[in-house]
């Protein structure tokens, strides 16, 4: 049974300490781990960045996949290195997007996401929905687009808490979709 904290009074922690851990990074054979580090130098805007962020972005990246099912991980890692080999299959050059500088690739990559052809559209989206989502969801990239999610957060867990106490939530709580066994 879990139990509530105690203190309600204290705002929540954006990297709480309760004892639980963090999958480690999935691991990547060499050529994969170029890859994602291609797309993902070539995916996340130039600022901010801190010189960490690329390796800290794919270490995250292959974190998630932990959480993911074996045929998702197989489908996005060779999704990662059809990307990659891109330029040679489309008939855009003899080099992968990881041998390309950075403004070659975004351009490769820009010419991708906005094809004719429905699959070239549909590779980019896994690999760019999860770079992209994890690169926002970092601290500094908030405050550089003056997001603070810590009100809505709270406001999250006072919910929770109020429907673990009984009480039905009312229409200002946004609540579209209810857990099964609630009417």
């Amino acid at each position: 049974m879990r139990t509530e904290p105690s203190d309600r009074s204290e705002p929540p922690q954006r990297h709480p300490e309760d004892n639980w851990s963090l999958a480690d990074p999935l691991r990547v054979s060499a050529a994969t781990r170029r890859a994602l580090i291609a797309l993902v130098d070539t995916m996340v805007p130039p600022s901010p960045r801190r010189v960490s962020t690329v390796s800290d972005i794919a270490d995250q990246v292959l974190r998630l996949l932990r959480y993911m099912p074996r045929s998702t991980v197989y489908a996005f890692t060779l999704g990662l290195h059809l990307l990659n080999w891109s330029p040679l299959w489309r008939w855009q050059g003899w080099q992968p997007l990881s041998r390309l500088d950075r403004p070659g690739a975004l351009r490769h990559l820009r010419i991708m996401a906005n094809s004719r052809w429905l699959p070239a559209r549909l590779l980019m989206l896994g690999p760019q929905g999860l770079i992209l989502s994890t690169y926002f969801d970092q601290d500094y990239a908030h405050e550089a687009i003056s997001y603070e999610p810590r009100g809505f957060i709270t406001s999250r867990i006072e919910l929770r808490r109020q429907w673990l106490r009984g009480v039905e939530p009312d229409g200002s709580a946004e609540i579209h979709h209810r857990p099964k066994g609630h009417p």
